[in-house]
């Protein structure tokens, strides 16, 4: 599949000037990070000496975001304790809560957010650690004036989570949620980095109180009704912290 990398630099003083706020979804379990997640979510666990939500954080405010709402679920006060309203680290910070007894999907988890949301919204998840040029993704997404935005990246390997199916100008023709092998180019699959930029209106998409996930319905939703998603290609740095080996390579990469 060939990738079209459009020159955003000249328009991203001009889409930074546009309000843009932040849901960092921030309620993960960790169960195959325990014993270290028995008394901290996994958001909190630490990657070369800081918590993993720093991590994402730092991402984020590299690109002048200052606006937050935490989507907080397993041992919430344990973050809340942490940051508090945000002064000390130069953000503002809001909280909602996901019942850990009643979860909700990676879209579900947000919906209480749309009460604070005003405009343009980036969503992502604090168990990755990535390297993204987030004002040249939000640039890219005013540039196209998308409904929605996908970070994508190189997805190398058996069993990809996701794939994501994009023409030469970017636009998402397709998203496949944990594809079958008979699907699978033989190199790599364009797959979910799992950071999105929406339209406030996203929110109309997703049921209160329902389970409901981005890659599962959400996606397939606006496809389905022609809304204009645009995949963000990007081969940085990226792992998703999910067992005691990512743990570890990922403290390589810090190390190196």
């Amino acid at each position: 599949m060939s990738v079209q990398y459009i020159h955003v630099e000249g328009i991203i003083s001009i889409a930074m000037k546009t309000k843009i706020q932040a849901i960092i979804v921030a309620g993960g379990r960790g169960k195959r990070l325990r014993p270290i997640t028995d008394t901290i979510p996994k958001p909190m666990v630490r990657v070369a000496g800081k918590p993993i939500l720093i991590h994402t954080l730092d991402v984020l405010r590299s690109a002048g975001i200052t606006d937050y709402i935490f989507a907080l679920c397993y041992l919430p006060h344990v973050i809340q304790d942490y940051f508090g309203d945000g002064s000390k680290f130069g953000v503002t910070i809001r909280y909602i809560f996901e019942d850990p007894t009643h979860p909700l999907g990676t879209a579900g988890a947000i919906k209480e957010a749309e009460k604070y949301v005003e405009s343009d919204v980036i969503v992502t998840y604090a168990d990755i650690i990535r390297e993204l040029d987030v004002k040249k993704m939000i640039a890219f997404h005013k540039e196209q004036d998308a409904f929605g935005t996908l970070n994508v990246y190189k997805r190398f390997g058996k069993d990809p989570k996701s794939m994501v199916l994009f023409d030469k100008d970017n636009t998402v023709a397709q998203f496949v949620e944990r594809p079958s092998a008979k699907l699978l180019p033989e190199d790599f699959v364009w797959a979910n980095g799992s950071f999105y930029i929406f339209k406030k209106e996203v929110f109309d998409c997703i049921p209160s109180g329902k389970e409901y996930d981005f890659g599962k319905h959400v996606f397939p939703e606006l496809l389905k009704e022609n809304k204009m998603l645009c995949a963000f290609p990007t081969d940085d740095f990226f792992i998703d912290i999910g067992t005691k080996e990512k743990l570890e390579k990922a403290e390589k990469h810090f190390m190196e």
